[in-house]
C-alpha cells in the first residue's frame, strides 16, 4: 500500500505553499540535498520531509523507515516498513518512540495504487481536489546515529470513494492539521479515528500505463482507456 508516489515541487516551491498552512516559518536543512522532482518515487529512495526541529524543517529522508536504534547499516534491516498502520503504529516498537516524538509531513502529488485480481493488477494514479498542488501524507521519522533520517507513510482503512481500488489509503493531511501533526498534538485517538478522513469525495483518479522500474516523466500518470 502506497509503494510508489508523484513528488515534482521544489522546495521553494512547498516553502510558499506551507507558509499558508503553518503557524511559523519553514527552515530548509543546509545539510540536507533536495531530492530530485520524480514522477515515480520509490521505496529506498530520498524524499522530502517536512520535520520538527525547533520549528518546521524542511529536509530530506530515505523512505524505508528504519528506528532510531538500530545499530547496522540501513541495508541490513529487513522489516518492509515503508508503510505503517496508523490503528497500531503507537503501540509498535519499530515505531512507537517516532510516534511520540518524530512525527513529519511527506510532501506529494498523488500516489499510485495497483486494483484487480492478484493475477492481472493494472495502476491507477489518485490525488486529491484541493486548493494547492500539493498533498501532504502523514508520517514518522527517525534519526540514525550516523545521522540518516528515514521515514515512513502512514495508512489507514480506504474511504468510500476509493475502497473498490484497495482496502487501505495513505493519511492525507489537510491545511490545519500539518502543524499539530509534527508537533505532537494530535493524540493517539484522535489521529487512529480522524487523520485522513476528510477526504471522502475528493478523491480522482484514473488509470495509467504499467510502470516499470525505470519509468519517470509526465506520461507515466497520462490516463489510458479503462
Amino acid at each position: 500500500m502506497c509503494g510508489r508516489f508523484t513528488a515534482q515541487l521544489s522546495w521553494a516551491e512547498l516553502i510558499t505553499i506551507l507558509r499558508g498552512f503553518l503557524d511559523g516559518p519553514v527552515r530548509e536543512d543546509a545539510e540536507a540535498s533536495e531530492p530530485s522532482a520524480s514522477f515515480n518515487v520509490k521505496p529506498t529512495q530520498p524524499v522530502t520531509m517536512l520535520a520538527n526541529d525547533d520549528g518546521a524543517l524542511m529536509t530530506s529522508a530515505r523512505w524505508w523507515f528504519v528506528p532510531h536504534w538500530f545499530k547496522g547499516d540501513v541495508s541490513e534491516w529487513k522489516q518492509t516498513t515503508f508503510n505503517a498502520r496508523i490503528e497500531t503504529a503507537s503501540e509498535k516498537p519499530t515505531f512507537r518512540a517516532a510516534w511520540a516524538h518524530d512525527r513529519c509531513a511527506i510532501p506529494a502529488t498523488g500516489y499510485f495504487e495497483w486494483a484487480g485480481p492478484k493475477t492481472n493488477r493494472v495502476p491507477w494514479h489518485i490525488t486529491v481536489t484541493s486548493n494547492t498542488p500539493a498533498l501532504f501524507f502523514a508520517g514518522l521519522a527517525s534519526r540514525l546515529r550516523d545521522g540518516t533520517r528515514t521515514c515512513t507513510i502512514l495508512t489507514r482503512p480506504a474511504l468510500s470513494q476509493i475502497e473498490h481500488l484497495h482496502d487501505r489509503v495513505p493519511v492525507i493531511l489537510t491545511g490545519d492539521q500539518i502543524t499539530p501533526w509534527i508537533e505532537g498534538e494530535i493524540g493517539t485517538l484522535e489521529a487512529q479515528n480522524t487523520l485522513g478522513t476528510g477526504w471522502d469525495g475528493r478523491f480522482r483518479f484514473h488509470r495509467v500505463a504499467p510502470l516499470k522500474r525505470g519509468s519517470n516523466g509526465p506520461n507515466v500518470i497520462e490516463p489510458v482507456d479503462s
